[in-house]
């Protein structure tokens, strides 16, 4: 018999044309208390879905979709909201369209560059941090969407996985996952007990053009550009290809930490492209589905690599990171977080320290005070609120005060880790190095009080023209966890790095 005709002989006694997007599979994580998509190919005839749930009460509700046909060969249903640890399972009307085992919890979407890829068996103490996440049974589950670029946007692009979703005690897949992603998801499943689902979707070594739409980048005069030989280093093509298809599910916010791509890329231009960027992926996702508009975003700043480095691509990365402010969230970056891991130095690991629990633990610190209202933690180390000469109206060369927004301790180890520039801080960032920033010595600086530090600038000169700066360096110290100043409470974070002049 002709292979069409058997086809169509076939299909209406029972082999469903219909398919899932790559995304949807049973074990996966929906976004709770939300309307989510679900969405898939194929031409509809009349096809239901029955949903049955249980939710986290013992209650079980059916719900019988109907899908809709929104384009040639692409349909889609919306669901109805669910709360946490409500567990469906999705059945199409013809019996061979299955989701089972679907839990609610909180979705994030992890991406960046190296760092971010960074798996959780290449990092430090791997074995143990492996085996003590096999108790987050049913508490997170994670999927990693596989490298790919594309040239064009194409919205209904069925995105591949290079795992599908898992669960925790998957601790085999578990090797493969993002390290940052998963501890930071564990830190907060730990205080929220709602459960995490995460998306990892990252590439290592590749700038921010490639994951950002050519409009955005317009935006800060980016032009377009394309790398043939290395199809990631394409303007868009990571946005095209890894980010844009997943825009239709509801997720609570995003991870990112990238920019060592940037430090002679468009770097004095990374406090334009980085903030659109983050505007850009609220914007997309929230016109497709039911992720908010100001949803949460994290970054973790860049970490440490040479030690003994005076390129300024890090250190004016860093800054740029935060919209040149030093910390966030601030009025140009509203409801993002950040991690300062630039105690994390690690000669093994190189540019991607081993030491991920640091980095991941601070970002859920900050994460739970932005995205979950916890307001006992905090969103920042210590950070200067005012700096300037002892005595302005005399001669240049006495005390400089910086006084700080919080408690803290001041530990001078390795380094003072103040550095003196003699002109204004963005002129000290001119060149290719850090040779501006003058290391200041250990001597000249003293805590005085809980939140102030007195620098001793004798000797320097044009200080009413100068600038200081703290942690202006690629790598700042060698020792783990060795920096100046970290706040005096319980979470001990550390002061990130800024620069001001002296005399604002």
């Amino acid at each position: 018999m002709n292979i069409f005709l058997l086809l169509c002989c076939l299909l209406p006694f029972g082999i469903s044309a219909l398919k899932f997007n790559n995304y949807y599979a049973s074990g996966m994580m929906l976004q709770r208390n939300v309307k989510n998509k679900v969405w898939g190919y194929g031409t509809l005839a009349n096809e239901q879905f029955v949903v049955d749930c249980v939710i986290k009460n013992g209650d079980k509700v059916r719900t019988v979709y109907q899908p809709t046909q929104v384009a040639e060969d692409v349909w889609e249903f919306l669901l109805r909201g669910e709360s946490e640890n409500t567990i469906c399972s999705f059945e199409a009307s013809d019996g061979e369209l299955k989701l089972e085992n679907v839990l609610y919890g909180d979705i994030w979407i992890c991406s960046g560059q190296g760092n971010m890829e960074q798996n959780m068996l290449n990092i430090e103490n791997a074995a143990d941090e492996i085996d003590a996440s096999e108790v987050y049974t049913d508490r997170i589950r994670y999927t990693i969407v596989t490298n790919q670029a594309l040239e064009e946007t194409d919205d209904n692009y069925d995105q591949t996985h290079s795992l599908s979703w898992s669960p925790a005690e998957d601790l085999e897949s578990l090797q493969s996952m993002s390290a940052i992603c998963f501890l930071f998801a564990r830190s907060v499943y730990d205080v929220t007990e709602i459960p995490q689902g995460l998306v990892s979707a990252d590439w290592a070594g590749t700038p921010i053009e490639s994951w950002s739409d050519q409009e955005t980048l317009d935006e800060c005069g980016i032009p377009a550009s394309v790398n043939e030989g290395t199809p990631a280093y394409t303007t868009s093509s990571l946005w095209n290809g890894m980010i844009n298809p997943l825009k239709r599910n509801a997720v609570t916010g995003f991870l990112w930490y990238q920019g060592e791509a940037n430090g002679e890329r468009n770097r004095d231009l990374y406090n334009c492209s980085f903030p659109a960027m983050i505007s850009d992926w609220r914007e997309e996702f929230s016109a497709n589905s039911a992720t908010s508009p100001e949803a949460p975003f994290g970054f973790v700043q860049l970490s440490t690599w040479r030690p003994d480095s005076t390129d300024a691509g890090f250190p004016v990365i860093r800054w740029h990171q935060t919209a040149d402010v030093g910390y966030v969230p601030n009025d140009l970056m509203k409801n993002v977080f950040m991690s300062s891991p630039l105690d994390t130095f690690d000669p093994a690991g190189g540019i991607c320290p081993r030491y991920k629990q640091i980095a991941a633990e601070r970002l859920a610190i900050a994460g739970l005070h932005v995205a979950y209202g916890f307001t006992d933690f905090p969103t920042n180390g210590p950070f200067p609120i005012n700096i300037g000469l002892a005595q302005p109206e005399k001669e240049p060369g006495d005390l400089v005060f910086v006084d700080y927004d919080q408690d803290f301790q001041y530990l001078d180890v390795e380094i003072s880790g103040f550095y003196y520039c003699s002109s204004e801080p963005a002129e000290c960032d001119a060149g290719s190095n850090t040779n501006s920033w003058i290391e200041i010595p250990k001597e000249s600086v003293h805590q005085i009080g809980q939140r102030t530090i007195t620098i001793d600038l004798s000797g320097f000169s044009n200080v009413y023209e100068g600038s200081i700066g703290y942690l202006w360096r690629e790598t700042p110290v060698k020792e783990l966890l060795g920096l100046p100043i970290y706040a005096a409470d319980d979470f001990k974070l550390p002061s990130p790095p800024w620069k001001m002049k002296i005399l604002n």
